[in-house]
């Protein structure tokens, strides 16, 4: 396993995408059963080695963009962070224990992005049970109600993710409801059918965990390592999905080639997103949650 781990991260290919995301985020090597100390940088890649020599299997970043990430420190204030904060990415994270399942709600995911406008979305099977689906900061407007987007961090990703999944929410229980009954959805996904029926029917998001992240929130690198199935974090073309197999992430059949939340997008593209996203939010009187990760 080590030969394997220690191979993979050789690879010039995979040392400078790791590099390249890296870049204003805080980056933590992953071992076996524990996280490594934070804050923490990769910047070349002996950083990379040194980690995997310490017995490191994945690298986790942050959504946050830092201005100097090591500067860091645990109880520091929202008004705090906010200064510090270049940026954040959108990240949606919806974790389902059936891959099928993760495929449908991934790609509904896809086509509510499509019908906001959104063009600069990217996408990778994480290493896991799913998919991320993600949209850089560059596609977002500059300035949200007049203050800078930087300082909107978790609020405003909070809403776009309980936005996206009302608005998906009826798509993804007609294309569960073709792939198959209440009963054998509950038995694929190792729930009790009470635990995702409602009035309404089966519950996409109670089947489906898709959940709103904090301060400080880390996800695991795009071609990094998945901790425990060893299968490569891997971006694909959205097209793909359909036919993805795990097998495609193992790092013998893997070439670096696809972008994950690339910086040079298309400006903004994500404006309308934003917009519908807080209308709603504001209307349903959706709260935001302070959570610090």
């Amino acid at each position: 396993m080590k030969e394997k781990i220690w191979n993979w991260y050789s690879r010039e290919s995979v040392q400078k995408a790791l590099i390249e995301i890296a870049k204003n985020r805080e980056v933590v090597p992953v071992f076996q059963n524990s996280f490594g100390k934070r804050p923490n940088i990769i910047q070349f890649p002996a950083d990379i080695m040194q980690h995997v020599a310490e017995g490191a299997i994945s690298f986790h970043g942050s959504l946050e963009r830092w201005k100097n990430p090591m500067e860091l420190k645990a109880g520091m204030t929202k008004e705090q962070l906010d200064e510090m904060r270049i940026g954040w990415d959108i990240l949606i994270d919806p974790d389902v224990n059936d891959f099928e399942i993760a495929k449908i709600v991934s790609k509904e995911i896809i086509e509510a992005l499509k019908d906001h406008g959104v063009k600069s979305y990217f996408v990778k099977y994480t290493g896991g049970k799913g998919f991320h689906i993600a949209i850089p900061f560059e596609a977002l407007p500059e300035k949200i109600n007049f203050q800078d987007s930087s300082k909107l961090y978790p609020e405003i990703l909070q809403k776009v993710i309980e936005y996206i999944k009302w608005y998906c929410k009826d798509k993804i229980r007609e294309e569960l409801l073709a792939l198959e009954n209440p009963i054998n959805i509950s038995k694929r996904v190792g729930k009790n059918l009470d635990e995702i029926v409602s009035e309404e029917g089966i519950e996409p998001f109670k089947i489906v965990n898709m959940d709103v992240f904090g301060l400080r929130h880390l996800f695991r690198l795009p071609y990094s390592l998945h901790e425990k199935t060893l299968l490569v974090s891997l971006p694909i073309k959205p097209e793909k999905i359909e036919k993805f197999e795990r097998e495609d992430a193992l790092p013998e059949n893997v070439k670096v080639s696809e972008s994950f939340l690339e910086r040079k997008v298309k400006m903004h593209d994500a404006e309308a997103l934003i917009i519908e996203a807080l209308d709603w939010a504001a209307k349903y009187k959706i709260e935001t949650k302070l959570i610090v990760e």
